[in-house]
């Protein structure tokens, strides 16, 4: 008799807990769906709030000015550098002709040295 009392007061315990865990379960899913439904709400009117949308605007127009700033930037830096190639190249083909008047008149100068110690 007394494990029966036992068993039945263990398992009105148990009943119990498992109602108390079953609220408690219900109340923290309502609690995560109310949670959900306020982000959804809060998302929803930052996306059509006017001053975000300004400041979206404000930021793709930046964007497209500075892409076209680069672009400039690179188009220049590319000119100079075409220019620049192009004056080195100058330089060098003057110096070229340079030496080969040099050597030339270096040979020349060797060449009168040996006619004249040949002589």
């Amino acid at each position: 008799m007394r494990s029966k009392l036992m068993l039945i007061a263990a398992a009105g315990a148990a009943l119990t807990l498992a109602a108390c865990s079953r609220e408690h379960a219900t109340e923290v899913k309502e609690g995560a769906k109310a949670a959900a439904s306020d982000i959804k709400d809060a998302a929803h009117n930052i996306a059509n709030d006017p001053d975000v949308k300004e400041a979206g605007t404000a930021i793709k127009e930046s964007a497209r000015e500075t892409g076209a700033e680069l672009k400039e930037a690179a188009g220049d830096a590319t000119d100079k550098a075409q220019e620049l190639g192009e004056k080195a190249g100058d330089k060098a083909k003057e110096a070229g002709t340079e030496l080969k008047q040099d050597v030339k008149e270096g040979a020349a100068d060797s060449k009168r040295q040996v006619h004249e110690a040949t002589r």
